[in-house]
């Protein structure tokens, strides 16, 4: 019995001898010694009792051990908890927001800041076609958008920049659902005040676009029911390869030139598809029906007096002179159509949309002038990105996404971002029925004047935030005035943009 109790008490001295390191070894020593040099029975006995004591300290230190670790775990997972339920504060791409962690609420600060730089050289130079060599701030734009509830979105975006004469204003404050899935696809409907795309040009947006401007035809008909800061409802739905919306429009947001007694209404049909799709190539097909409704009406009491405006610039804002221009119309509605086509594969790039504008005149006017004018516009444009990115289709708006650059810029890399280079040929034809050359205008004939524009370009994109363009154009407007003498311009004009979007 007594060399049992001895190795007993060795195995447990070995055991214990992480909980009481000195006492045990003690105990190890005066064990070993007591079985070579044959203690008492009684000694063995108590050395026993020692130990049976000191496996019940170290039962008891183990299982406080456990229940520290127990805690010490149960603390842990409640601190991630707490920390996974914070809101999530996140800078992507010098945007910040701040979305709770399951994503129903988020805010987000926006901005957009585009510089311009035109110099003009116009031939023959007159008075009515002066255009100012300059700067501007073409877009000085700060504002929010966010969630709230997962299914409500809304934006309030302020417009501090000019475009030629234009002054600050708001630039969208509007409230949408998007709680509605049919069948799959994502269904919005919005109310307040905002840009709804007309077209395939402006469903790019301008901080993507390839050139300074945007096509004159294009810019055109997207003034005349849309736009910036154009006041409506509107219901928006798209799946993975189409997009569909149909918007009634008010008035723009801002004090009118004159007063108006009865505020425009217009509308926007629009649908786009993109009926072949790969990681490399995208095609797109749409189409567009815009108009006004009824116009302004810029006259108090019962008589009315609507009148409609076409006029564009040359596809540059440092000078805000239109070129072109119908004058007033005594019309009271029009309707515009538009098609769409555009493909990209690999770096290339290719798009053209072509626009009529119909435009019915009021019934003061008819007997007069008993055919309703109309006028056309279209343009084609293509780019080729050097660094071998890829404009991608989006569903979201129904056009082609910008570029992003695969490899920022930076010197220590020996990375320089993404080049693109672009061109187009645009045309916007305001004359109807404009008589010949030393004549005056025929009755009802409209002679507002053919614009026809060359752009080339050169875009610099160091990263997602920053982007240069650079564009040289060849302005050719062909105009006779209403005694019918020839006012007739040529414009070249060199600009440059540096731009900061997120």
């Amino acid at each position: 019995m007594m060399a049992k109790t001895i190795i007993r008490a060795a195995a447990l001295a070995a055991l214990l001898s992480s909980v009481a390191p000195a006492a045990l070894a003690q105990a190890v020593s005066t064990a070993r010694q007591g079985a070579t040099s044959g203690i008492s029975q009684e000694q063995a006995l108590a050395l026993s009792a020692r130990l049976d004591a000191l496996e019940q300290q170290n039962n008891e230190l183990r299982d406080q051990v456990a229940d520290l670790k127990a805690q010490v775990a149960s603390g842990e997972q409640a601190i991630r908890k707490e920390v996974a339920a914070q809101p999530k504060v996140t800078l992507s791409n010098a945007r910040p927001q701040i979305a709770t962690a399951d994503g129903n609420f988020k805010f987000a600060l926006r901005s957009v800041i585009q510089f311009d730089a035109a110099d003009y050289d116009v031939k023959p130079l007159r008075a009515d076609n002066d255009l100012q060599s300059g700067t501007n701030f073409r877009r000085a734009r700060l504002g929010f958008d966010g969630t709230a509830f997962k299914d409500w979105n809304f934006a309030l975006w302020a417009e501090f920049g000019g475009t030629g004469g234009e002054s600050a204003a708001l630039n969208q404050a509007y409230l949408e659902y998007a709680g509605f899935k049919p069948f799959g696809a994502d269904f919005r409907i919005r109310g307040g005040a905002w840009a709804t795309p007309v077209g395939l040009e402006d469903a790019t947006s301008n901080t993507e676009s390839l050139f300074l401007e945007r096509a004159a035809a294009a810019e055109l008909v997207r003034g005349l029911a849309a736009g910036d800061g154009r006041t409506g409802v509107g219901v928006f739905a798209n799946g993975q390869r189409w997009y569909g919306s149909l918007v009634w429009t008010g008035k723009t947001v801002g004090t009118p030139s004159t007063p108006e007694f009865d505020q425009q209404s217009g509308y926007i049909v629009r649908a786009a598809f993109n009926p072949l799709h790969s990681k490399t190539y995208d095609v797109h097909l749409g189409g567009t029906i815009t108009g006004v409704l009824s116009a302004a009406d810029l006259a108090a009491g019962p008589a009315k007096n609507q009148a409609l405006r076409l006029r564009e610039r040359p596809e540059l804002r440092v000078d805000g002179t239109r070129l072109v221009d119908t004058g007033s119309i005594n019309g009271k509605s029009l309707t515009t159509y538009g098609v769409e086509a555009g493909a990209s594969y690999g770096p290339f790039y290719a798009a053209g949309e072509w626009f009529k504008f119909d435009v019915n005149r009021s019934s003061l006017e008819t007997a007069a002038s008993p055919f309703d004018p109309s006028f056309s516009g279209w343009y084609v444009q293509g780019a080729y990105t050097l660094t071998g990115e890829h404009r991608a289709w989006a569903a979201a708006n129904g056009g082609f996404r910008g570029i992003r650059p695969a490899q920022p810029f930076d010197l220590k890399k020996n990375a320089w971002g993404a080049w693109e280079l672009a061109a187009r040929y645009s045309v916007l034809d305001l004359n109807d029925d404009e008589g010949a050359r030393g004549f005056a205008t025929p009755v009802g004939g409209i002679r507002g004047g053919e614009q026809k524009i060359t752009t080339v370009g050169l875009n610099w994109y160091p990263n997602s935030v920053v982007r240069f363009l650079l564009d040289y154009q060849w302005v050719d407007v062909n105009r006779l005035n209403a005694a019918g003498a020839d006012i007739s311009t040529d414009v070249k004009q060199l600009s440059f943009r540096s731009q900061v979007a997120f």
